[in-house]
């Protein structure tokens, strides 16, 4: 099978499950299980920093062949996802409520596509029994965020079938990243290391910046909830070892 079909088939894991999450929406449209849903997000950051740690940088940093474009792919993109936070910033309204859930969607959007691409050259370029946890791992904090962007988009006024088409839609750029890494590394497999690492940094970025943004929101980490994400992708190399 080619790298390319390899990470087209990475990009629609990580379509769907962004856009199953969407779906889900309607039955978490009230206030109760809204907040149900935010705490979940503690956990989807928890994945995140699990699947950079242990799959997307972490392996490639132990070996130390790489070194430098490990390092080049987490600055590109905790960079981006950096300079995209900024211009949101700038943009969005003055309301603390409102401003927080403006840089929150921002963030759940512009780091799909770095993550795309992470999950495309994932089965693109590694070991199956090495991409699939990560394939795991993305596919559940995908379905979080795909219904925490949705329940999000509804907040600010949009129609719920509206909202819906905005989180499955966002899912799109996740596709498109996927693909873009799988011609990248079609061309030359030494471009894995950095891709991965360009995902990587884009995730831990947006971490930080949620993290962040949530306490000056007045809002707390779940620390249960953060925890349980990071045991994510050793849980399923054990299941699966």
């Amino acid at each position: 099978m080619s790298m390319v079909l390899l990470a087209v088939i990475g990009g629609l894991v990580s379509f769907i499950s962004t856009g199953a999450g969407s779906l889900l929406a309607p039955w978490f449209n009230r206030s109760e299980r809204l907040q149900k849903c935010q705490m979940s997000m503690d956990f989807a950051l928890g994945v995140m920093l699990s699947a950079v740690a242990f799959s997307l940088v972490g392996p490639e940093l132990m070996k130390g062949n790489n070194n430098l474009l490990v390092l080049s792919g987490l600055i590109l993109g905790g960079g981006f996802i950096y300079l995209m936070h900024k211009l949101i910033s700038t943009f969005s309204t003055s309301e603390q409520k409102t401003n927080y859930k403006v840089l929150l969607i921002g963030a759940l959007i512009f780091h799909n596509l770095p993550e795309g691409m992470g999950a495309g050259a994932s089965l693109a370029g590694m070991e199956l029994n090495d991409a699939i946890p990560l394939q795991v791992a993305l596919s559940v904090q995908n379905i979080v965020e795909g219904l925490l962007l949705t329940l999000l988009l509804k907040g600010l006024g949009l129609k719920l079938r509206h909202a819906i088409i905005g989180g499955v839609g966002s899912g799109l750029l996740e596709f498109s990243g996927a693909v873009m890494a799988g011609f990248m590394i079609d061309k030359t497999a030494v471009l894995l290391p950095l891709l991965l690492s360009l995902a990587g940094g884009a995730m831990m970025t947006s971490v930080a910046l949620e993290i962040e943004e949530a306490v000056s929101a007045g809002k707390r980490l779940k620390l249960s909830q953060f925890l349980s994400g990071l045991l994510v992708i050793p849980m399923t190399n054990f299941l699966l070892g």
